[in-house]
């Protein structure tokens, strides 16, 4: 590579690369502001001021700006010239003249760039002696906390929120030195990434409301590498805590996953962890009691139980909890499974097969350099920082192409986007397999929608097919890995899965033995049934039948760390350890095993998952191997990832999924025709529920029904319906959504469990007069 000079120091760029870029990566730290690495260049500062030496001898030297400046072979740089060092003294004097100097009040004092820059070029006293410009600051939601006087126009926020995250409700407004950034009018900021405002800003005008609550200096924080428990994507994430009490989230960078930024769940969601709800104490039969007491019960009623003894492990539990879980239950010659629900289990297993097969799943950070994808699910709500990533791909000039049964908010990018009930995804997949495989169709003529998706595919050279897992099912999945087969060996194939864990999960599991325990447990075969990490009774589509099954269960013993409808019900609960209060792995969904650390540790004893099986089975008589020995068992050479390095690809046999063995259960017949589609919103994740600041912006539990479908009904917005199966009803109100599919009835989470459907079943409707 070739090299330059700054101050003497030889400095090595990249083609295309600017001096300040070049510097940055060599450890040269060149004052800036309005420079990101996500970014780019922009020159609104003027602080970077370095000067240029000519070649030339007859030539003055010249102060540029670093961030506009190519970097060139052979150029002499100099930071310490008089000349360049004026020009950044004067630039921080005149940005500090209506700067309000409250860094002893401001949230950001103590990790504020400004305060930096200022320390390292600035005058050390301001001769400003006449009045500051003040703003008034705006009411942005339960997320950010605005003072607009911090503000030092750098654009930053504006650049990254409409830029890059392409958020279109916050921009800069006036002119000259009364450039204001902010909304149109008060109110919560729509962006699923709008938090990262708070460290996207160099001063404090945007900072953490919920953080401000319980807020600490920066120096106060234990902080420790960890990954966030809110999806599959496993964005590396560094937790704060103080006093026994985790305040805050910040992103973590990682280079292939989310790189500078995370999403508003992620950043948000911790609050699980402080709810009043939590449980911190065991209970036994509803009475209080110590871990001793209650480690004995559940040691009883097992060895009681022997064979007889069930477990349920989660794609939000760790892999050395649902490998400890697993051993334990085969040491009793017990059912094991790491799902609550028959078809979810037979979805992800099929998804995690199908990545194994086509091995070709992309990071995050590939996914930006797609030309073209082919999108069936709401990505937004079930994986951001994915969503986030096409928008990259879609800046670049990447086509996306959607399929979608309910509101999904990346169509607003989309190229070509069709709404399509919940059981026709699999025959548009399984046309335009055809299509594009140029095999006759034998059934109705082929839509020009159909056309238009097959064509944009067969034109890119680095196609994408996405799926959510949670709304797909097997046979959907199975119809777009064939999709991605067909645009071998270009194509690359992702599914999004349903939790931080679900790989790990998938690997632990075998096909079937969801439904063999769920159906053991209502023919009273199982007397106790471990629950980790889990609420099967929360359950959209199986939640009614394990409810209903509970009275056949002698002992539900839960471990977990936030107030299910299961764990309310357990007869012995054993609280455990929160993420950032206990070790472990994660496998996101591109198999990578990523390592997360103890943050902390609260004041009340609360030991992990894998802890607590181990003392289990010693209890027994029986004592476990440590996880990590079981990790090796199950995974030969698995060595787990060290807590903030990029991860490694757990190695695994390929699971050994076959058409016949998924489920294939009949939908309800339904009297008018009506499919159930699930609406998520951004809180709407089992551990974010029990964050107060995102719950504050759930949106009304209403069922959202196309204009087409609800003028055939006669239903407006507003009017009251009853929503029933065979067994269970619920009313609400209509909300008219051209998003949703015809004949379509898309309900939240909560109404499906009160109806016991899935995505994708059958409901009847009526209206109420």
């Amino acid at each position: 590579m070739d090299t330059f000079l700054i101050d003497g120091q030889s400095v090595t760029f990249e083609p295309g690369e600017n001096i300040l870029q070049a510097a940055l990566e060599a450890d040269i730290q060149i004052p800036h502001f309005c420079y990101h690495a996500a970014l780019g260049s922009l020159g609104a500062c003027r602080l970077c001021a370095v000067e240029i030496n000519p070649k030339d001898s007859d030539k003055n030297a010249r102060v540029v700006m670093a961030c506009l400046e190519p970097a060139q072979k052979g150029l002499e740089v100099s930071l310490s010239a008089a000349a360049a060092q004026q020009v950044r003294r004067h630039v921080i004097e005149l940005l500090m003249i209506n700067h309000p100097h409250d860094c002893p009040i401001c949230d950001e004092g103590g990790e504020c760039h400004l305060q930096e820059m200022t320390v390292a070029c600035g005058p050390s006293y301001r001769r400003y002696r006449g009045n500051k410009r003040t703003f008034p600051n705006q009411d942005l939601g339960p997320l950010i906390h605005h003072e607009m006087n911090r503000c030092i126009t750098c654009y930053r926020c504006t650049r990254f929120y409409q830029d890059y995250a392409l958020g279109n409700d916050l921009g800069a407004m006036r002119l000259r030195n009364e450039v204001y950034f902010g909304r149109f009018q008060d109110g919560p900021l729509e962006n699923p990434f709008a938090g990262n405002l708070v460290e996207i800003c160099p001063t404090g005008v945007f900072t953490d409301a919920v953080f401000r609550q319980h807020f600490a200096r920066t120096w106060d924080l234990k902080t420790a590498p960890s990954i966030c428990p809110h999806c599959s994507v496993g964005c590396n994430t560094l937790p704060g805590a103080r006093d026994g009490t985790l305040r805050r989230v910040r992103n973590r960078a990682h280079q292939e996953l989310n790189r500078w930024f995370i999403c508003d769940r992620g950043r948000y969601g911790h609050q699980y962890s402080e709810h009043n709800t939590r449980p911190l104490s065991p209970r036994v039969s509803g009475i209080n009691t110590d871990y001793r007491s209650a480690l004995a019960a559940a040691a009883r009623k097992i060895q009681a139980a022997a064979e007889r003894t069930g477990g349920i492990g989660s794609v939000r539990e760790d892999l050395e909890g649902n490998v400890m879980l697993r051993s334990l239950l085969n040491d009793l010659k017990g059912i094991f499974t790491a799902f609550n629900d028959p078809e979810l289990e037979a979805a992800t297993l099929t998804a995690v097969s199908r990545m194994q097969e086509l091995d070709n799943t992309p990071h995050l950070a590939a996914l930006e350099q797609i030309d073209a994808a082919l999108i069936t699910g709401d990505l937004t709500v079930h994986a951001p920082m994915i969503d986030l990533a096409l928008r990259q791909a879609w800046r670049n000039g990447a086509k996306l192409a959607m399929l979608h049964s309910s509101v999904a908010p990346l169509t607003q990018f989309a190229s070509t986007a069709a709404t399509v009930a919940p059981r026709e995804i699999h025959d548009m997949l399984t046309q335009l397999y055809r299509q594009i495989s140029r095999q006759p169709e034998t059934n109705d003529a082929v839509t020009q929608t159909i056309k238009t998706i097959a064509a944009t595919l067969s034109q890119a050279r680095q196609p994408l097919m996405a799926g959510v897992v949670e709304t797909s099912t097997a046979q959907d999945i199975i119809a777009l890995a064939e999709l991605a087969k067909a645009f071998e060996p270009a194509a690359q194939l992702i599914y999004v899965l349903p939790g931080p864990n679900a790989y790990g999960a998938a690997l632990l599991s075998a096909a079937g033995d969801t439904v063999s325990l769920l159906k053991a447990v209502e023919r009273g075969e199982v007397q106790t049934l471990i629950v980790a990490g889990s609420d099967p009774f929360s359950e959209p589509r199986s939640g009614a039948r394990w409810r209903v099954a509970r009275q056949k269960i002698n002992t539900l013993i839960v471990l977990d760390c936030i107030a299910t409808a299961t764990a309310e019900a357990a007869d012995i609960l054993i609280p455990v350890a929160a993420w950032p209060e206990r070790s472990g792995t994660f496998v996101n969904y591109e198999g990578r095993a990523q390592g997360f650390s103890t943050v902390f540790h609260r004041p009340e004893y609360l030991p992990s998952t894998a802890d607590i099986i181990s003392e289990i089975s010693r209890l027994l008589e029986n004592q476990l191997c440590d996880a990590a020995s079981m990790l090796q068992d199950s995974f030969p050479g698995f060595q787990a990832p060290t807590p903030g390095t990029p991860g490694v690809q757990i190695s695994a046999q390929h699971l050994p999924i076959r058409n016949n063995e998924l489920m294939q259960t009949e939908p309800y017949s339904s009297d008018n025709g009506w499919q159930a589609a699930l609406t998520s919103w951004l809180g709407d994740e089992p551990l974010a529920g029990f964050s107060p600041a995102l719950t504050e912006l759930a949106p009304p539990d209403t069922a959202l029904i196309n204009p087409e479908s609800a003028a055939r009904a006669s239903l407006k917005s507003g009017s009251s319906v009853r929503l029933w199966n065979s067994v269970y009803s619920v009313e609400t109100c209509v909300q008219i959504n051209p998003s949703v599919a015809n004949e379509t009835i898309a309900i939240p989470r909560s109404m499906l469990v009160r109806l016991g459907i899935g995505h994708g079943d059958s409901l009847n409707l009526e209206q109420l007069v």
